[in-house]
Protein backbone atom coordinates (compact mmCIF):
# COMPACT_ATOMS: atom_id res chain seq x y z
CA UNK A 1 0.00 0.00 0.00
CA UNK A 2 2.81 2.41 0.84
CA UNK A 3 4.54 1.66 -2.49
CA UNK A 4 1.32 2.33 -4.39
CA UNK A 5 0.88 5.61 -2.54
CA UNK A 6 4.45 6.65 -3.38
CA UNK A 7 3.97 5.77 -7.06
CA UNK A 8 0.75 7.76 -7.21
CA UNK A 9 2.45 10.73 -5.58
CA UNK A 10 5.27 10.48 -8.13
CA UNK A 11 2.82 10.44 -11.06
CA UNK A 12 1.02 13.45 -9.60
CA UNK A 13 4.29 15.37 -9.46
CA UNK A 14 5.00 14.49 -13.08
CA UNK A 15 1.53 15.59 -14.19
CA UNK A 16 1.93 18.83 -12.23
CA UNK A 17 5.16 19.60 -14.12
CA UNK A 18 3.69 19.04 -17.58
CA UNK A 19 1.83 22.38 -17.84
CA UNK A 20 5.07 24.22 -17.07
CA UNK A 21 6.71 22.77 -20.20
CA UNK A 22 4.36 24.78 -22.41
CA UNK A 23 3.37 21.81 -24.58
CA UNK A 24 0.63 22.23 -27.16
CA UNK A 25 -1.78 19.41 -28.08
CA UNK A 26 -0.58 19.06 -31.67
CA UNK A 27 3.11 18.85 -30.75
CA UNK A 28 2.47 16.50 -27.82
CA UNK A 29 0.29 14.13 -29.85
CA UNK A 30 2.84 14.12 -32.67
CA UNK A 31 5.55 13.08 -30.21
CA UNK A 32 3.38 10.31 -28.79
CA UNK A 33 2.49 9.02 -32.25
CA UNK A 34 6.16 9.04 -33.28
CA UNK A 35 7.08 7.08 -30.18
CA UNK A 36 4.32 4.52 -30.78
CA UNK A 37 5.24 3.91 -34.43
CA UNK A 38 8.99 3.83 -33.77
CA UNK A 39 8.90 1.54 -30.72
CA UNK A 40 9.05 -1.79 -32.67
CA UNK A 41 12.07 -0.61 -34.66
CA UNK A 42 13.79 0.80 -31.57
CA UNK A 43 13.33 -2.52 -29.76
CA UNK A 44 15.07 -4.36 -32.59
CA UNK A 45 12.07 -6.16 -34.05
CA UNK A 46 12.19 -7.05 -37.74
CA UNK A 47 8.45 -7.15 -38.38
CA UNK A 48 8.46 -3.59 -39.70
CA UNK A 49 10.76 -4.68 -42.58
CA UNK A 50 8.52 -7.43 -43.92
CA UNK A 51 6.52 -6.63 -47.05
CA UNK A 52 4.42 -3.50 -46.73
CA UNK A 53 5.25 -2.89 -43.08
CA UNK A 54 7.91 -0.29 -43.85
CA UNK A 55 7.05 3.24 -42.74
CA UNK A 56 9.93 5.33 -44.13
CA UNK A 57 10.00 7.09 -47.49
CA UNK A 58 11.98 5.71 -50.41
CA UNK A 59 11.61 5.43 -54.21
CA UNK A 60 8.91 3.06 -55.38
CA UNK A 61 6.25 4.06 -52.86
CA UNK A 62 3.71 4.88 -55.58
CA UNK A 63 4.47 1.73 -57.63
CA UNK A 64 4.05 -0.54 -54.61
CA UNK A 65 0.84 1.28 -53.59
CA UNK A 66 2.17 1.99 -50.12
CA UNK A 67 1.04 5.58 -50.27
CA UNK A 68 0.49 5.66 -46.51
CA UNK A 69 4.26 6.04 -46.23
CA UNK A 70 3.90 9.59 -47.55
CA UNK A 71 2.57 10.42 -44.08
CA UNK A 72 4.03 7.72 -41.86
CA UNK A 73 7.67 8.56 -42.61
CA UNK A 74 7.55 11.71 -40.46
CA UNK A 75 6.60 9.58 -37.41
CA UNK A 76 8.94 6.62 -38.03
CA UNK A 77 12.50 6.30 -36.65
CA UNK A 78 14.68 3.22 -36.48
CA UNK A 79 17.31 4.70 -34.16
CA UNK A 80 17.19 6.73 -30.98
CA UNK A 81 19.26 9.67 -32.25
CA UNK A 82 16.85 10.49 -35.10
CA UNK A 83 13.90 10.17 -32.69
CA UNK A 84 15.44 12.66 -30.26
CA UNK A 85 16.17 15.10 -33.11
CA UNK A 86 12.57 14.84 -34.28
CA UNK A 87 11.31 15.46 -30.75
CA UNK A 88 13.40 18.64 -30.57
CA UNK A 89 12.14 19.84 -33.97
CA UNK A 90 8.52 19.06 -33.08
CA UNK A 91 8.77 20.88 -29.76
CA UNK A 92 10.63 23.96 -31.06
CA UNK A 93 9.42 24.52 -34.63
CA UNK A 94 6.16 22.56 -34.51
CA UNK A 95 5.07 24.06 -31.20
CA UNK A 96 5.85 27.59 -32.37
CA UNK A 97 3.99 27.01 -35.62
CA UNK A 98 0.97 25.68 -33.74
CA UNK A 99 0.90 28.73 -31.46
CA UNK A 100 0.62 30.96 -34.54
CA UNK A 101 -2.05 29.06 -36.49
CA UNK A 102 -3.99 27.04 -33.88
CA UNK A 103 -4.18 23.38 -32.93
CA UNK A 104 -6.88 22.41 -35.44
CA UNK A 105 -5.03 23.89 -38.43
CA UNK A 106 -1.78 22.30 -37.21
CA UNK A 107 -3.39 18.87 -37.39
CA UNK A 108 -4.61 19.54 -40.92
CA UNK A 109 -1.42 21.10 -42.26
CA UNK A 110 1.03 18.54 -40.86
CA UNK A 111 -0.09 15.67 -43.17
CA UNK A 112 -0.46 18.13 -46.06
CA UNK A 113 3.13 19.31 -45.60
CA UNK A 114 4.26 15.70 -45.29
CA UNK A 115 2.53 14.54 -48.48
CA UNK A 116 3.50 17.63 -50.50
CA UNK A 117 7.19 17.49 -49.63
CA UNK A 118 7.20 13.69 -50.02
CA UNK A 119 5.65 13.77 -53.49
CA UNK A 120 8.00 16.53 -54.58
CA UNK A 121 10.95 14.52 -53.26
CA UNK A 122 9.87 11.39 -55.16
CA UNK A 123 9.30 13.44 -58.32
CA UNK A 124 12.83 14.84 -58.16
CA UNK A 125 14.22 11.36 -57.60
CA UNK A 126 12.31 10.08 -60.62
CA UNK A 127 13.86 12.83 -62.74
CA UNK A 128 17.31 11.68 -61.65
CA UNK A 129 18.22 14.42 -59.19
CA UNK A 130 19.65 12.66 -56.16
CA UNK A 131 22.28 14.30 -53.99
CA UNK A 132 22.54 11.43 -51.51
CA UNK A 133 22.11 7.89 -52.80
CA UNK A 134 20.38 5.12 -50.87
CA UNK A 135 19.03 7.41 -48.15
CA UNK A 136 15.62 6.62 -46.68
CA UNK A 137 13.74 9.61 -45.32
CA UNK A 138 12.63 9.39 -41.71
CA UNK A 139 11.58 11.92 -39.11
CA UNK A 140 9.96 15.31 -38.82
CA UNK A 141 12.81 17.31 -40.36
CA UNK A 142 11.26 18.08 -43.75
CA UNK A 143 7.97 19.18 -42.17
CA UNK A 144 9.93 21.32 -39.70
CA UNK A 145 11.61 23.07 -42.63
CA UNK A 146 8.19 23.65 -44.21
CA UNK A 147 6.96 25.31 -41.01
CA UNK A 148 10.12 27.40 -40.71
CA UNK A 149 9.98 28.61 -44.31
CA UNK A 150 6.30 29.50 -43.85
CA UNK A 151 7.28 31.84 -41.02
CA UNK A 152 10.15 33.41 -42.97
CA UNK A 153 7.92 33.93 -46.02
CA UNK A 154 5.22 35.75 -44.06
CA UNK A 155 7.46 37.52 -41.58
CA UNK A 156 7.75 41.31 -41.66
CA UNK A 157 11.19 41.27 -40.01
CA UNK A 158 14.16 41.83 -42.27
CA UNK A 159 16.67 40.11 -39.97
CA UNK A 160 16.48 37.36 -37.36
CA UNK A 161 19.03 36.08 -34.82
CA UNK A 162 20.89 32.91 -35.69
CA UNK A 163 23.27 31.72 -32.94
CA UNK A 164 24.08 35.28 -31.94
CA UNK A 165 24.27 36.72 -35.46
CA UNK A 166 21.65 38.70 -37.34
CA UNK A 167 20.97 37.13 -40.73
CA UNK A 168 18.40 37.98 -43.41
CA UNK A 169 15.08 36.36 -42.58
CA UNK A 170 14.43 35.01 -46.07
CA UNK A 171 17.61 32.93 -46.09
CA UNK A 172 17.29 31.64 -42.53
CA UNK A 173 16.17 28.13 -43.64
CA UNK A 174 19.34 27.81 -45.71
CA UNK A 175 21.45 28.24 -42.58
CA UNK A 176 19.47 25.50 -40.84
CA UNK A 177 20.21 23.21 -43.79
CA UNK A 178 23.81 23.14 -42.63
CA UNK A 179 22.75 21.94 -39.18
CA UNK A 180 20.40 19.36 -40.73
CA UNK A 181 23.39 17.68 -42.41
CA UNK A 182 24.16 16.09 -39.04
CA UNK A 183 20.64 14.68 -38.54
CA UNK A 184 20.39 11.02 -39.59
CA UNK A 185 17.87 9.97 -42.25
CA UNK A 186 17.29 13.59 -43.31
CA UNK A 187 18.70 14.04 -46.85
CA UNK A 188 19.29 17.55 -48.16
CA UNK A 189 16.91 17.08 -51.09
CA UNK A 190 14.03 16.17 -48.79
CA UNK A 191 14.68 19.25 -46.64
CA UNK A 192 14.78 21.47 -49.73
CA UNK A 193 11.40 20.04 -50.76
CA UNK A 194 10.10 20.95 -47.31
CA UNK A 195 11.34 24.52 -47.76
CA UNK A 196 9.61 24.81 -51.15
CA UNK A 197 6.39 23.48 -49.61
CA UNK A 198 6.53 26.07 -46.82
CA UNK A 199 7.17 28.87 -49.30
CA UNK A 200 4.12 27.78 -51.32
CA UNK A 201 1.96 27.82 -48.20
CA UNK A 202 3.38 31.15 -47.11
CA UNK A 203 2.40 32.67 -50.45
CA UNK A 204 -1.24 31.67 -49.93
CA UNK A 205 -1.48 28.13 -51.33
CA UNK A 206 -2.72 25.07 -49.40
CA UNK A 207 -4.42 27.32 -46.83
CA UNK A 208 -7.72 26.88 -45.01
CA UNK A 209 -10.11 29.74 -44.18
CA UNK A 210 -10.20 30.77 -40.55
CA UNK A 211 -14.00 30.51 -40.37
CA UNK A 212 -13.87 26.84 -41.28
CA UNK A 213 -11.15 26.15 -38.70
CA UNK A 214 -13.21 27.95 -36.04
CA UNK A 215 -16.09 25.58 -36.73
CA UNK A 216 -13.76 22.59 -36.54
CA UNK A 217 -12.68 23.79 -33.09
CA UNK A 218 -16.16 22.96 -31.79
CA UNK A 219 -16.20 19.37 -33.08
CA UNK A 220 -15.62 16.27 -30.95
CA UNK A 221 -11.87 15.65 -30.77
CA UNK A 222 -10.93 19.28 -30.30
CA UNK A 223 -13.57 19.95 -27.65
CA UNK A 224 -12.06 17.08 -25.69
CA UNK A 225 -8.53 18.42 -26.08
CA UNK A 226 -9.59 21.77 -24.63
CA UNK A 227 -10.56 20.13 -21.35
CA UNK A 228 -7.22 18.37 -20.77
CA UNK A 229 -5.16 20.53 -18.37
CA UNK A 230 -1.68 19.10 -19.12
CA UNK A 231 -1.21 21.30 -22.21
CA UNK A 232 -2.30 24.63 -23.66
CA UNK A 233 -4.90 24.40 -26.40
CA UNK A 234 -4.45 27.00 -29.15
CA UNK A 235 -7.74 28.20 -30.70
CA UNK A 236 -8.09 28.54 -34.45
CA UNK A 237 -9.52 32.06 -34.28
CA UNK A 238 -6.87 34.78 -34.41
CA UNK A 239 -9.04 37.02 -32.23
CA UNK A 240 -9.12 34.40 -29.46
CA UNK A 241 -5.36 33.87 -29.69
CA UNK A 242 -4.70 37.62 -29.43
CA UNK A 243 -7.09 37.92 -26.49
CA UNK A 244 -5.26 35.11 -24.70
CA UNK A 245 -1.91 36.83 -25.31
CA UNK A 246 -3.29 40.13 -24.04
CA UNK A 247 -4.53 38.53 -20.83
CA UNK A 248 -1.15 36.87 -20.38
CA UNK A 249 0.99 39.97 -21.05
CA UNK A 250 -1.27 42.69 -19.64
CA UNK A 251 -2.85 41.26 -16.47
CA UNK A 252 -5.50 43.35 -14.72
CA UNK A 253 -4.44 45.63 -11.84
CA UNK A 254 -3.99 43.84 -8.54
CA UNK A 255 -3.36 40.40 -10.06
CA UNK A 256 -0.27 40.03 -7.91
CA UNK A 257 1.44 42.32 -5.37
CA UNK A 258 4.05 43.76 -7.73
CA UNK A 259 1.31 45.29 -9.88
CA UNK A 260 -1.14 46.55 -7.31
CA UNK A 261 -0.51 50.13 -8.55
CA UNK A 262 -0.29 49.20 -12.21
CA UNK A 263 -1.92 51.70 -14.59
CA UNK A 264 -2.66 50.29 -18.06
CA UNK A 265 -1.50 52.45 -20.99
CA UNK A 266 -4.20 54.40 -22.77
CA UNK A 267 -4.66 54.48 -26.51
CA UNK A 268 -3.14 51.10 -27.37
CA UNK A 269 -4.88 48.89 -29.91
CA UNK A 270 -6.97 45.86 -29.14
CA UNK A 271 -4.18 43.50 -30.20
CA UNK A 272 -0.82 43.26 -28.50
CA UNK A 273 2.43 43.20 -30.39
CA UNK A 274 5.62 44.44 -28.75
CA UNK A 275 6.94 45.63 -32.11
CA UNK A 276 3.85 46.91 -33.91
CA UNK A 277 2.63 49.01 -30.95
CA UNK A 278 6.07 50.36 -30.01
CA UNK A 279 5.50 53.84 -31.44
CA UNK A 280 8.16 56.48 -30.72
CA UNK A 281 7.20 58.46 -27.66
CA UNK A 282 3.89 56.68 -27.09
CA UNK A 283 4.83 54.58 -24.06
CA UNK A 284 6.05 55.15 -21.44
CA UNK A 285 4.71 58.72 -21.41
CA UNK A 286 7.01 61.59 -20.60
CA UNK A 287 6.56 63.65 -17.47
CA UNK A 288 5.23 66.55 -19.54
CA UNK A 289 2.32 64.42 -20.76
CA UNK A 290 1.09 63.76 -17.25
CA UNK A 291 -1.13 66.83 -16.93
CA UNK A 292 1.35 69.47 -18.15
CA UNK A 293 1.40 71.36 -21.37
CA UNK A 294 4.09 70.44 -23.90
CA UNK A 295 5.13 74.11 -24.03
CA UNK A 296 7.47 74.82 -21.06
CA UNK A 297 6.83 78.55 -21.15
CA UNK A 298 3.11 78.03 -20.53
CA UNK A 299 3.82 75.80 -17.52
CA UNK A 300 5.99 78.51 -15.93
CA UNK A 301 3.15 81.02 -15.67
CA UNK A 302 0.61 78.36 -14.74
CA UNK A 303 2.56 77.41 -11.64
CA UNK A 304 1.68 79.26 -8.43
CA UNK A 305 3.90 82.13 -7.37
CA UNK A 306 5.60 81.77 -4.00
CA UNK A 307 5.33 84.39 -1.25
CA UNK A 308 8.87 85.45 -2.10
CA UNK A 309 7.68 86.80 -5.46
CA UNK A 310 9.47 84.18 -7.56
CA UNK A 311 8.11 81.33 -9.63
CA UNK A 312 8.83 77.65 -9.00
CA UNK A 313 9.85 75.64 -12.08
CA UNK A 314 8.36 72.18 -12.48
CA UNK A 315 10.14 69.01 -13.58
CA UNK A 316 9.51 69.68 -17.27
CA UNK A 317 11.08 73.14 -17.29
CA UNK A 318 13.94 72.38 -14.94
CA UNK A 319 15.58 70.32 -17.65
CA UNK A 320 15.45 73.30 -20.04
CA UNK A 321 16.93 75.96 -17.78
CA UNK A 322 20.45 75.28 -19.08
CA UNK A 323 19.41 76.20 -22.62
CA UNK A 324 16.73 78.89 -22.08
CA UNK A 325 17.15 81.56 -19.43
CA UNK A 326 13.76 82.43 -17.95
CA UNK A 327 13.66 85.81 -16.18
CA UNK A 328 12.36 85.87 -12.65
CA UNK A 329 9.52 88.06 -11.40
CA UNK A 330 11.94 90.51 -9.70
CA UNK A 331 13.85 91.04 -12.94
CA UNK A 332 10.60 91.72 -14.78
CA UNK A 333 9.64 94.30 -12.15
CA UNK A 334 13.01 96.03 -12.49
CA UNK A 335 12.59 96.21 -16.25
CA UNK A 336 9.16 97.78 -15.89
CA UNK A 337 10.47 100.43 -13.41
CA UNK A 338 13.25 101.37 -15.82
Amino acid sequence: MEEEGESRAGWRKVLALLPRLGLTPGAAMTMLLSLAISTPALLGRESYEVGDARYDLEPGVVETRTVYRLISYIFFHDDLSSLLCSFLIIWYFGGGFEENIGTAKFWFLTPIFSMSSGLLYLALLAVGLNLQANVKVQGFTSVGFAMLSTFTTRSCFSRMPFFGFLVPTKVLPLFFLIIALFIPHAPVLSNVCGILTGVAYGMGLLDFPETMMSRVDHTFPFRLLKRIPIWTYIPASSAERKAAQTRKINPPPGSYPTQQYYMPPQGLGDTYSPYRNAKPGSWPPSTCALGHSPNPMINVFKDPVCMGNHAHLNSCTSALTDEVRIPSVNNLQQVQVQ
